[in-house]
């Protein structure tokens, strides 16, 4: 029987600033909360629910910054750096992913930093929208290189009328990145940065979420930030895995389990531990054998979404609303799909 995992582990050394700005989209208040959790090491917060989290390292020697997600999270970052570390540059900017909801604030740090990414990343910014869809399920249906409306779907409708910077109703590839740093140092599997006496390395995914993504591993703080869809007590994940084999995620928490670390910040929702990781993994195994095993039995989709029940998950965060849809997400990775941009 499974056995749940310890849930949010304490920060040590805290240090808690909280301002409220404006918002992205207009009228949402954004609270941005910065915390030490070891050494320099800082994990932000960019206000409640899916909010996106990111983290930056300040040492003698310059700063290193992660994801900072939007405009005004990454103004109101450098203007927090600036007061706190005066003189110490932000020397490199991580960029986790191409989605605009992780690294729609890094052009802020141009005038001084690195940008660096997974070389996949540089294709994807000047790829279509098919190339290079939007975070969640927005596709463009029609293939006209730009989104309707009614194309976009969750964070990028929210946002939309912030992306449309011509007013013409429709979203290009341009407008959803240009608040984009291109990345200026590009590698494959894993890179490495020293600065201050600590090591910051870069891991490739391997194609879970996008193929472009990284995890960032902070081994002298025995930290580790995941880029994306690695959740705390929580259902995962939507959009049948982004049209991605489930066993290439499970893969690739694997790959993270080998890691030496004991805190866990997740860019989106709670941060945890090890356990957590291992605890998110093993529901991924036990929700692709279910349906991998109802698929062999010949049972329907709705045949499982109504026998299936998972009952150790079900303290879970969002068990009742959105069971039947991790079930629908699963099926559909499993029957229909072999990879994904």
């Amino acid at each position: 029987m499974y056995m749940k995992s310890l849930r949010n582990v304490c920060s040590i050394g805290i240090a808690l600033v909280s301002l409220a700005v404006s918002a992205q989209p207009p009228g949402r208040p954004i609270e941005l909360t910065i915390t030490e959790t070891r050494d320099g090491l800082h994990e932000v917060r960019t206000g409640s629910g899916v909010s996106p989290v990111f983290v930056f390292l300040a040492t003698d020697e310059g700063i290193v910054v992660v994801d900072p997600p939007n405009p005004t999270a990454g103004n109101l970052l450098k203007q927090e750096l600036d007061e706190r570390f005066p003189g110490q540059p932000v020397r490199y900017v991580v960029e986790s992913h191409y989605h605009w909801d992780h690294v729609g604030g890094t052009r802020i740090f141009a005038d001084t930093a690195e940008f660096i990414a997974h070389e996949n990343m540089a294709v994807f910014l000047t790829g279509t929208l098919t190339e290079a869809p939007p975070p969640g399920n927005t596709r463009d249906t029609d293939g006209d290189n730009r989104l309707s409306r009614e194309e976009a779907l969750t964070g990028t409708r929210a946002n939309f009328d912030r992306f449309d910077t011509n007013e013409d109703d429709f979203l290009t590839p341009e407008e959803l990145n240009a608040d984009i740093q291109p990345p200026t140092v590009l590698f494959s599997d894993e890179y490495e940065i020293e600065i201050g006496g600590y090591r910051v390395q870069l891991l490739w995914a391997g194609n879970r979420h996008s193929n472009d993504l990284i995890d960032v591993y902070f081994p002298d703080h025995r930290v580790l930030f995941a880029g994306d869809y690695v959740w705390i007590n929580r259902m995962c994940c939507n959009f049948a895995y982004d049209e991605r084999p489930m066993s290439v995620w499970i893969e690739s928490l694997r790959a993270l389990e080998e890691l030496d670390f004991d805190i866990l910040i997740n860019s989106h929702f709670a941060s945890g531990t090890k356990e957590d990781l291992v605890a998110f993994r093993v529901w991924l195994e036990t929700l692709e054998a279910a349906v991998s095993d109802g698929i062999a039995d010949g049972m329907t989709l709705e045949q499982m979404q109504e026998q299936f029940t998972f009952d150790a998950y079900s303290d879970w965060a969002g068990y009742e609303q959105q069971l039947p849809t991790m079930i629908e997400s699963a099926f559909l990775s499993l029957t229909r799909y072999s990879g994904g941009p």
